[in-house]
């Protein structure tokens, strides 16, 4: 993987080789402290998802999916 420049004025963002990328995914799947996400997982997200700031008055800038 290659390094950003950081004196450049733009970044630029590398995206990792297939083989980096399987690397990285088996490295994450091996993590016993943050096991993936299931299907399950993400429906329950989705159904109590609220979108905006929480500290704001109910209704206010708040999106209930």
């Amino acid at each position: 993987m290659k390094k950003i420049n950081k004196n450049s004025k733009t970044i630029k963002i590398i995206m990792p080789t297939d083989e980096e990328d399987r690397q990285i995914t088996l490295a994450a799947l091996s993590d016993p402290d943050n096991p993936p996400m299931t299907d399950e997982d993400f429906a329950y997200m989705e159904k109590h998802a609220v979108f905006g700031a929480p500290w704001t008055k109910p209704g206010y800038g708040q999106v209930k999916k």
